[in-house]
Parts: structure tokens; C-alpha cells; sequence
């Protein structure tokens, strides 16, 4: 399985980027040695041949340099096995490549904590999270006017805003911010500038006056799809009352927002959270909702392409947050693998669908470990029941080995993950 262990080298230089701060420029040049190493030394194995004794000098050399120094040695790796390190040092450096410089005057946290008012323009990038007495809102910062100054200055980055007047603001408007913009706070039990840090935030603006620039200027097509959100949103509290409308939106659109916070104790204390969570149980329903429908139609093949289409179309309706991508990206791949006739091992799918969200956002391994971790602890679990002997009581077995993977995961990781 040489996906596998390049795909846990990828994530794992991941990991140790954010523990070992390097310069890019540095991980790129190990990444080239190891690449080196791994192709050369195969290259030069490869060619271990006596000399010829009618080859030209040089080759002869090579031939025999090679040939004394290889005669000896045990045969190398195959050569995906052989690209381990050079897959280890390029995660560390796409997850360097990610990180901004927060004291470039280019960079909006280079703004934070200055002291008097900023106006910022930005482009709300998500839907606005409406809470009961403000709205959180989320914007692409483009240009910035410093205090007592009057020129704008084009800036980047992303901005979380409060917005206390409860304005009815939508995707891709393009909103004036005035306000003060600070760095997010972080105590003892909990970082939250680590937690806004890991989503790619690094200003916050608690007590903003919004003004609308102009609609519009986010992408067409989410537009449309977060306009069909917040109508199904309406009709699902125009058909039923409260609790029961907010809970049905958070199962179905992803929106738990609403959901008032005794019922979401009650969930927590009956440990069936993931109920109203979006996760793979979702993405498995519709897969094979999907699938049902359009193979009736359209055949096999046709139906298990619109199947993954709508898998995706209900990604991004929901949000697309990392755990909804992972459970779509694995739900694609069950399709893909049950068209071919291939089983699905549940390990590698899961390691690969990480890698590749951790290539487009090197992040997510940090901001969201509980996204992977929960599939890991069924997989393995499931991985190492298959290598206990076989009896009438395996089901035992297969639980067992759950809850010993559960525990082993849990403590390091829960504290962050209830804090946010």
C-alpha cells in the first residue's frame, strides 16, 4: 500500500512543520535531496552491471565505482517506498508556503492593536452566522484606511467581524467596516487566536458599523446555492415551530446556529451529538438516495456520476466544512470503487482523502484533528479485529478494539476540541 505511507509522510511533514519552523526555501532544498537520494541511489542500483571491456573510460569507472559499492548491499525498496522522505519534507514546505507574514503592511493582522478606528472593505466570502443578538461575518480583506490617515492601502487576508445590528447582509457583498481591529485573545484553557489562526484568521473586529459597498461580487454559481439555502432555510421555520425547525436545519442544511443551547446539552449528555452533526451518516444517505434513483434511470455508470455531482452540490449547500469534504471525498471514492469492483479499505481511503485536503489547505490537519481522527479509530479498529482470530463472539472483538482506539485518541485531543 504505498499510498498509504506516502500519504501519512505528507501529513506527517505537515505535523512536524508546525512544530519545527523552518523557511520554506529550507524544506524545499531538503526536499530535493531526498528526492535525489531516493531516485539516485535507485538509479545507480539499477546499473550495477561488471564493466564492459569495450565501454569508454568514464562508463567504466561509473560501472565499477557502482558495481563495488552496490555488490554488497541489500536490494533497496521499491521505489514509492523510496519517496517517503521526499513526500515528508514537501508537506513541511506546502505547509510553510501557507503561512502569512503577519508584519508585512500588505497583511491586515499587521494592523491589529494600534489603537483608534480602521475602515476596512472586504467581500463577505462565507454566509453570515447569525446568533441571537449579533452576526458573526466573515470577509476577504481588500483595501484598509489606517487611523488619521485618508489614503487607502490594498491589504489581504481574512476578517472576522461582530456585527451588533443584526443587518441582513448575504455572500459576496462587498461591506465598510469601521472599528478597531485587535488580535484575538488567548488565556490558559483556551487560544482562541490559535482557533481563528488554524480557519486563516488573524484580525478580529468585535464591535463593527457595516455599510454595503455593493452586491454581488462573490462567486455566481454560490450565490445561487446560498440563495437556495436560506429559502429552504425560511420554509423550514415557516413549517414548524421551534426547537423542532432548528434542529430539522441542522440536520439537513448544516445550520445549528439556531439550535437552543439546553437542547444541545441534551445531546452532548446522551453522546449522540453527531445526530445533528453533518458527517458521513449524511453524506452516505444521499450517496445512496442518489445512486437508487439515477442507476433506475440512467443506467450504472451515468447513475454513480450524478450521484457524486450531488454529493457535491450538498457539500457546498451545507457549508463545505473539512469533516462534510472528508465524508464526500470518502463517499466518491466508495462510488468509484463499487463501479470498478474493487473493495474499499477504509484506512488508505481515508489517509488519501486527507493528504489531498491537506495539499489544497495545510491547515486543516491542525484546525480540524477530530475531522480524521474519528474515521481513523473506525478503520483501525476495524483493521485490527480483521487480524484477531476468528470466533462467534467477533463482533466483541471488533467493539473492543474500537474503544481502545477511542481512548488512545481522545485525551489530547478532546480539550481542544470542546474548547471550540
Amino acid at each position: 500500500m504505498p499510498l498509504l505511507w506516502l500519504s501519512l509522510a505528507f501529513l506527517a511533514g505537515i505535523l512536524l512543520a508546525a512544530s519545527l519552523h523552518l523557511p520554506a526555501g529550507a524544506w524545499l532544498l531538503l526536499a530535493g535531496i531526498g528526492l535525489l537520494i531516493g531516485l539516485g541511489f535507485r538509479f545507480l542500483r539499477a546499473r550495477t552491471i561488471a564493466p564492459l571491456p569495450h565501454a569508454s573510460r568514464i562508463t567504466q569507472y561509473v560501472s565499477r565505482f557502482t558495481f563495488h559499492l552496490f555488490r554488497f548491499t541489500p536490494s533497496l525498496p521499491p521505489l514509492p517506498y523510496s519517496l517517503i522522505p521526499f513526500f515528508l519534507l514537501i508537506g513541511a514546505a506546502r505547509y510553510q508556503f501557507a503561512q502569512p507574514d503577519l508584519r508585512s503592511p500588505e497583511f491586515i493582522a499587521a494592523y491589529n492593536d494600534r489603537g483608534g478606528e480602521v475602515s476596512v472593505q472586504g467581500v463577505l466570502v462565507e454566509p453570515p452566522d447569525r446568533r441571537d443578538t449579533y452576526t458573526y461575518l466573515k470577509l476577504r480583506v481588500e483595501r484598509i484606511i489606517p487611523g488619521g490617515e485618508t489614503t487607502p492601502q490594498d491589504v489581504s487576508g481574512l476578517l472576522l467581524a461582530k456585527d451588533w445590528n443584526l443587518s441582513d447582509w448575504h455572500y459576496g457583498d462587498r461591506l465598510l467596516l469601521q472599528g478597531q481591529l485587535e488580535t484575538p485573545s488567548e488565556n490558559e484553557d483556551f487560544s482562541y487566536r490559535d482557533y481563528l489562526a488554524r480557519q486563516g484568521v488573524y484580525s478580529l473586529m468585535n464591535a463593527a458599523r457595516t455599510s454595503l459597498v455593493l452586491s454581488g461580487q462573490g462567486n455566481p454559481f454560490l450565490e445561487a446555492v446560498y440563495a437556495y439555502k436560506e429559502r429552504a432555510l425560511g420554509t423550514v421555520y415557516r413549517l414548524w415551530p421551534d426547537p423542532e425547525a432548528s434542529l430539522l436545519a441542522g440536520i439537513l442544511l448544516g445550520v445549528e446556529s439556531g439550535i437552543p443551547e439546553q437542547v444541545k446539552q441534551a445531546f452532548q449528555d446522551t453522546g449522540t451529538t453527531h445526530i445533528i452533526a453533518i458527517s458521513g451518516f449524511n453524506i452516505t444517505i444521499i450517496a445512496g438516495l442518489f445512486y437508487a434513483v439515477f442507476s433506475r434511470l440512467l443506467g450504472r455508470y451515468k447513475g454513480a456520476a450524478l450521484a457524486v455531482l450531488g454529493i457535491a452540490l450538498y457539500t457546498l449547500l451545507v457549508g463545505a466544512s473539512p469533516s462534510v469534504v472528508r465524508a464526500a471525498l470518502m463517499g466518491g471514492l466508495s462510488l468509484f470503487a463499487s463501479q470498478l469492483g474493487r473493495r474499499q479499505f477504509g484506512l488508505l481511503s481515508l489517509t488519501l482523502v486527507a493528504a489531498v485536503m491537506a495539499a489544497f489547505n495545510p491547515l486543516i490537519p491542525n484546525r480540524e484533528p477530530m475531522t480524521f481522527v474519528s474515521g481513523i479509530n473506525v478503520s483501525c479498529s476495524r483493521f485490527a479485529s480483521s487480524c484477531l482470530p476468528s470466533s462467534k463472539n467477533r463482533w466483541i472483538s471488533t467493539h473492543s478494539c474500537g474503544a481502545i482506539f477511542a481512548s488512545a485518541r481522545m485525551p489530547p485531543l478532546a480539550p481542544r476540541h470542546s474548547a471550540t
